[in-house]
């Protein structure tokens, strides 16, 4: 098992699209190979696995098995389910692949790893993941909603107040360097005890998390939102937002609450928020939220959301080095 040599990339990738029909796989790995040629597709994190072959009096070595992995943001890294031809030790040689390349992206620093499968994944996919050291932890929904689409008439967008008496209101404040550090504070504060990925709770830095959501999309500072209720300076909604290249679409990259403005109704004032900001620009608002998150899928079906899609996450989390 080792990284894939540059000169041995286009075999390895015959093997990762071993699914493609062969009429186009060719094709597909030729485009690939292009795309990394220019810059545009990182190979760097290919993995394969060889086998020694003994023929007609010669010693070969041919690749059997190939795994893709990507460096993101934050110290976190993408990692796809392994691809290896059929032969009585695919299972282990699936493990194995995984193993070493969890190994070597832990002593490089990386903190988190993970694998989304989606539903027309192979379940052999997923078994290999978890063989090779990567649990299946919880199931991500990915919602949607038409940003020109009005609240159903049974939503109330007046949030309430603690007294739950008086409706309230959030004033909106963009990301900018004044409000950085009041920023930060209470976006770490909006992951107390949060229900989205409680795995992720305390593993990054502040700066590692930014650096992650920064990256997600298209970053503009402006769509960058911190919702506070005049009065109450911690009780407030952190609204991240993020164009998505290529396509007409928006995407809620982050929505958090700290403790204090939970239950309160903040939440479904967030989203109509994001619907407003994203309603000039794009027909489609998307995010994607934890299963096990139940009041946040509450707010997203009250809101008009509907589900496209649902993907297994497979997660692993390193300890930090002690160096």
């Amino acid at each position: 098992m080792e990284p894939c040599p540059p000169e041995a990339r286009e075999a390895a990738l015959q093997v990762l699209y071993q699914r493609i029909p062969d009429s186009l796989r060719s094709r597909l790995v030729a485009e690939v190979l292009q795309e990394a040629s220019c810059g545009q597709v990182d190979l760097s994190g290919l993995w394969v696995a060889w086998d020694h072959c003994l023929g007609l009096g010669t010693a070969r070595f041919r690749i059997i098995g190939t795994l893709l992995t990507q460096a993101l943001a934050g110290r976190a890294a993408a990692i796809w389910a392994p691809e290896v031809l059929p032969s009585w030790r695919r299972a282990t040689t699936a493990a194995a692949l995984v193993r070493s390349a969890l190994a070597d992206l832990q002593a490089r620093g990386f903190r988190i790893v993970q694998a989304v499968l989606d539903e027309s994944a192979s379940r052999r996919g997923a078994i290999d993941l978890i063989r090779g050291g990567m649990p299946r932890v919880t199931e991500l929904l990915y919602l949607e909603r038409d940003t020109h689409r009005p609240f159903p008439e049974s939503v109330s967008l007046d949030p309430l107040s603690e007294s739950e008496a008086i409706p309230t209101r959030l004033i909106w404040h963009p990301f900018n360097a004044a409000r950085e550090t009041e920023f930060r504070a209470l976006l770490q504060a909006t992951y107390t005890s949060s229900l989205d990925m409680p795995e992720l709770e305390g593993v990054r830095s502040l700066d590692d998390i930014i650096e992650g959501h920064r990256s997600t999309g298209r970053f503009v500072p402006d769509r960058w939102r911190l919702g506070q209720v005049p009065g109450e300076p911690d009780t407030a909604v952190v609204l991240l937002l993020s164009e998505v290249p290529d396509r007409d679409v928006w995407e809620v990259v982050y929505l958090g609450l700290t403790v204090s403005a939970r239950g309160r109704g903040l939440g479904l004032a967030a989203i109509a928020h994001a619907l407003d900001l994203a309603r000039p620009h794009v027909s489609r608002l998307e995010l994607a939220v934890d299963i096990r998150n139940l009041p946040a899928s509450r707010l997203y079906e009250s809101a008009g959301f509907v589900s496209f899609d649902r993907r297994s996450v497979h997660l692993v989390v390193f300890p930090e080095s002690g160096g």
